[in-house]
């Protein structure tokens, strides 16, 4: 039996939304400008990274050789190697710093001929291919007073320099270099510099050009 003020329900209507092609259209034009304009920049940015990273790991390497000589008493040493992971067979190279170890130098001659006391302290290496090392020399020689000093018949690295395809060229709106630069001064400290003037200054020791 129906009751004649009973509610009757509804059919329910089923509705499909979707995007028309103009919105399609409009939304992947939208995506390509983005790509576009932010494409470059974070290529710049990888880049970047990618140069302060492998400068960063070189400081510190001498950083270690410096406190170390100080601490040990004995002098240290950070020079270029072929072989930096191969741990007690790791020895120096005469190449550029693309790879490095730095060591308990005890007969001071810049050289890690004697893994038994020339004990490591810290390696590294450019993993990049784009990535150039230049140096003014083979040897970071510290004394046991933290001061970097000379070697013979082993050339001073006063200032190693990691660069890329962009050179040592200012960046595009800015007053600094896209290259890293690593300079030891004469008291054994060292820092890292982007300014192109630093990189052309001769007082601290020979410039080195990129790439």
């Amino acid at each position: 039996m129906e009751l004649a003020n009973a509610p009757r329900c509804a059919p329910m209507k089923s509705r499909s939304q979707g995007f028309t092609l103009t919105e399609l259209m409009v939304g992947l034009a939208l995506v390509a400008i983005i790509l576009a304009v932010g494409a470059p920049s974070f290529t710049e940015f990888r880049r970047n990274n990618r140069l302060a990273g492998i400068s960063n790991d070189f400081l510190a390497a001498i950083q270690v050789a410096r406190t170390e000589a100080i601490k040990r008493q004995l002098p240290t040493a950070v020079c270029p190697s072929n072989n930096p992971t191969a741990d007690d067979a790791a020895v120096c190279s005469a190449g550029a710093f693309t790879g490095w170890i730095a060591f308990v130098d005890v007969n001071s001659n810049c050289l890690r001929d004697a893994p038994a006391t020339d004990v490591l302290l810290n390696t590294g290496a450019v993993k990049d291919t784009a990535v150039n090392a230049r140096s003014s020399g083979n040897c970071i020689s510290f004394a046991s007073t933290g001061f970097r000093q000379t070697i013979a018949g082993r050339p001073t690295a006063f200032r190693t320099l990691f660069c890329d395809s962009r050179g040592t060229v200012n960046q595009a709106g800015t007053t600094l270099s896209a290259a890293r630069q690593i300079e030891v001064i004469a008291t054994g400290r060292s820092r890292i510099t982007r300014l192109p003037a630093d990189l052309l200054d001769t007082s601290i020791g020979p410039t080195v050009a990129c790439p």
